[in-house]
């Protein structure tokens, strides 16, 4: 654990500190009253003693103020760790017609519990995420913080993405899959790792590119796609209000036939989000393909360590008013 202070320019303040100490001393010694600085030029004569503790008490009360202006926080110490495993581009559909109820309690919710919890059995692998409606979009890029990942994806509704414009709005399943392949791209550092993506949807395209066309293009980039598929054979319906009035609209059953394509276009496999297994077959499948070692720097954690500081500053303080109240008596034959 290491100490660190994350204002550092209030330090900037102790060059105040030999001025401070000539100004007291000066003023005790010419006898002169401040309101910071109670004695006069009696008990300066009177006790030495007393007046050098004071100001070696003021300088450390000045010194620990400042030491708290400048924030001191531990911090865990940084390191280099090795991590063997696959990058993973997790894609999830939020577009409104996941609001149907045809899963408990609904198509997203359960697509966001599928999620989550294929994130609580990661532990090298690293995670991104790719959102979309009409149009995809880029939630957080591959990362090994899974804490943020399920923060991000608990709070993601079908309103994440505004499909009151008609340009956000439909269900763009093959740009949502071309906008994974960019991220992996991006990382032309471990461009030769396994790449797989994730994709959560009710299969149900009906705007932007051709998701089968988009999944022959992963192939060539040898991305494997897991398709699962979010929704019932029968169907559902979602409630949306028109003006004043609740309304319902049936949602078409889950579109399984294109998902089916897509994920044995580019070898990997098709799963219902309610099957039981899906998580655990989901991983077998991982386990299988190669292995390749990442660095990354661990992050430092910071949290807050003034409690000590204030406390001897308090000490300090009480001990400065007692020596500054109990002064020794001025006697009247003194200058």
């Amino acid at each position: 654990m290491n100490l660190e202070f994350l204002n550092q320019k209030y330090f900037l303040l102790l060059l105040l500190l030999p001025f401070i100490i000539y100004l007291y001393y000066t003023r005790q010694k010419k006898g002169i009253t401040f309101s910071f600085f109670s004695d006069i030029k009696s008990t300066y004569k009177k006790n030495i003693f007393s007046f050098y503790i004071k100001l070696i008490l003021l300088s450390f009360i000045f010194l620990y103020y400042v030491i708290i202006l400048a924030n001191p926080n531990t911090t865990s110490v940084k390191e280099n760790i090795l991590k063997n495993g696959i990058d993973i581009v997790l894609i999830l559909d939020v577009s409104n017609s996941m609001e149907a109820t045809d899963l408990t309690p609904t198509r997203i919710e359960k697509a966001k519990q599928v999620l989550n919890e294929f994130i609580s059995s990661q532990e090298t692998n690293r995670l991104g995420l790719v959102v979309f409606a009409g149009k995809p979009f880029t939630s957080i890029p591959l990362t090994f913080d899974y804490s943020v990942l399920k923060e991000t994806i608990s709070n993601t509704t079908t309103s994440t993405i505004n499909q009151n414009n008609s340009y956000l709005g439909g269900t763009a399943i093959g740009d949502a899959i071309l906008m994974g392949e960019t991220l992996f791209e991006k990382d032309e550092l471990y461009k030769d790792r396994e790449k797989v993506i994730i994709l959560l949807t009710d299969g149900d395209a009906n705007t932007g590119v051709d998701p089968v066309l988009a999944s022959l293009s992963s192939k060539e980039k040898n991305i494997k796609i897991y398709t699962i598929g979010i929704g019932s054979e029968e169907g559902g319906t979602i409630s949306y209000y028109s003006g004043p009035f609740l309304q319902t609209a049936k949602v078409p059953p889950l579109n399984d036939k294109a998902l089916i394509e897509i994920s044995n276009n580019t070898l990997g496999q098709y799963f219902k989000a309610t099957d039981d297994l899906v998580f655990e077959n989901i991983f077998k499948k991982l386990e299988t393909l190669e292995k390749s070692l990442i660095e990354i720097e661990k992050e430092n954690n910071y949290s807050p360590n003034y409690t000590y500081f204030v406390i001897i500053l308090l000490i300090l303080l009480f001990l400065f008013i007692v020596l500054t109240i109990n002064k020794p008596e001025i006697k009247s034959n003194l200058d």
